[in-house]
């Protein structure tokens, strides 16, 4: 990507792209007849343990260089922990645009008995998708790298070797 990472216009733009691409399959399979995929309430337990996953793994890397911890994470926890948080944005992006197009689908066919159920929990997994985005920025944030790893007036140290 570049020197400061993936961004949240990077997640923006991964979003709107999906959000459209998928409104308008979701549209056409829809006004021909077919019906919407099923959704499960199990995506809401996997993204949030996604998220606590990458949480997790950042915040090892986040206590050694604010001095909370003295061991330092091996290069590749920390490396990991970065491009774990780096999937985390782009697969909430991902999953968010794709729960708002159904949401939107959903909000189009409110006259259907099942529709409501559906939008809500669209809306329900897009806000946790959302989230996801959120916690991928802030571990990313974590792992990065004071600019003078040299200072040794601050807390933590480098992951250099």
């Amino acid at each position: 990507m570049n020197e400061s990472g993936i961004t949240w216009r990077h997640a923006v733009g991964v979003g709107a792209v999906l959000l459209l691409v998928c409104y308008g399959v979701l549209r056409w399979t829809t006004s021909h007849g077919h019906s919407l995929p099923h959704m499960s309430w199990f995506l809401l337990v996997t993204i949030v343990l996604l998220s606590i996953a990458v949480l997790a793994a950042g915040w090892e890397v986040r206590s050694y260089l604010h001095g909370t911890s003295i061991r330092p994470p091996s290069p590749q926890k920390a490396r990991r922990a970065l491009v774990a948080a780096q999937a985390c944005v782009l697969a909430g992006a991902m999953f968010a645009g794709w729960f708002a197009a159904y949401a939107l689908t959903e909000l189009g066919r409110l006259d259907a008995g099942s529709a409501l159920g559906g939008l809500v929990q669209a809306v329900v997994l897009c806000v946790a998708s959302i989230g996801a985005v959120v916690v991928g920025l802030l571990v990313q944030s974590w792992c990065r790298i004071p600019d003078d790893p040299d200072d040794h007036d601050s807390p933590g140290g480098s992951l250099r070797a």
